[in-house]
């Protein structure tokens, strides 16, 4: 595979095919005809296909945007629409990178894609406005996709790919503070959406989701690991021994070292 990154904000549309996107951190999504991909800066992916005998080569059109050009159209789009009130403002605020995925069967993406390109390469009298305006409507219609997301109306997959993230980024760093607004600068929303869009997808306050993490990781080292609990505690995201222990009765019934003796082998 194919890694890469780059300094520019790419909008690429798979217009034929199925494929895979892979990130650095070893997960993968499934890509087909009709997604879009909003990758900011910085972000660590490639795109593969299947063998031949599997399926047919995914095919994607690309735009890459400057971040100097994307302050641009963002100061137009501030013009046209109540961007403080929109979710997507904390994507392009955020220095954190991003991938989210859409998936829009009208084409319309498509559409106003292939126009820009088609501008950009066949660049004439009045291309620079054509361009311009394609890229700000493009901005306004994802704008309402990523609404319709966090509104619950989107039938896609953005919303199980975003949380799916969030809780695999807990899973790897239940150890460091995860504190709302570091875990909202990362899944680029406001701490409020976050709260609510959590709790509407996963049944699930983020904060009990944060602790039951710690404490299932607590429960596997009291069981096959002899480090003391106080470590155990450190380790798991606990800053005092006080604290660890009245989280962990809390939601075991028993306290680490009564749950260590029962569990020794």
């Amino acid at each position: 595979m194919n890694m890469h990154k780059h300094e520019f904000w790419e909008l690429s549309y798979v217009y034929e095919g199925i494929g895979t996107h892979h990130f650095e951190n070893g997960t993968s999504n499934k890509i087909q005809k009709g997604d879009f991909l909003l990758i900011s800066p910085g972000s660590t992916h490639c795109i593969t296909s299947p063998p031949p005998e599997k399926g047919s080569r995914v095919r994607v059109c690309n735009i890459l945007i400057s971040p100097d050009y994307m302050k641009k159209l963002i100061g137009c789009f501030l013009k046209l629409h109540e961007f403080d009130e929109n979710p997507l403002r904390q994507l392009f605020v955020s220095n954190a990178p991003i991938c989210i995925q859409f998936t829009d069967d009208s084409e319309s993406i498509y559409r106003m894609i292939t126009n820009v390109a088609h501008e950009y390469n066949h660049f004439s009298e009045g291309s620079n406005y054509i361009i311009e305006n394609e890229l700000l409507n493009l901005l306004i219609y994802i704008s309402r996709l990523y609404q319709k997301v966090l509104n619950n109306n989107y039938t896609g997959n953005t919303k199980k790919v975003l949380i799916d993230e969030l809780i695999q980024f807990i899973g790897f760093n239940f150890s460091s503070p995860l504190t709302l607004e570091y875990l909202a600068e990362y899944i680029h929303l406001t701490p409020e959406y976050l709260s609510r869009y959590f709790k509407k997808h996963t049944g699930k306050n983020l904060s009990v989701f944060i602790a039951e993490t710690r404490i299932e990781k607590a429960k596997y080292m009291l069981r096959t690991s002899d480090f003391a609990i106080i470590e155990i505690a450190e380790y798991c995201g606990f800053f005092t021994r006080n604290n660890f222990e009245k989280t962990f009765k809390k939601y075991t019934g028993i306290t680490a070292g009564e749950y260590r003796r029962q569990n020794l082998f």
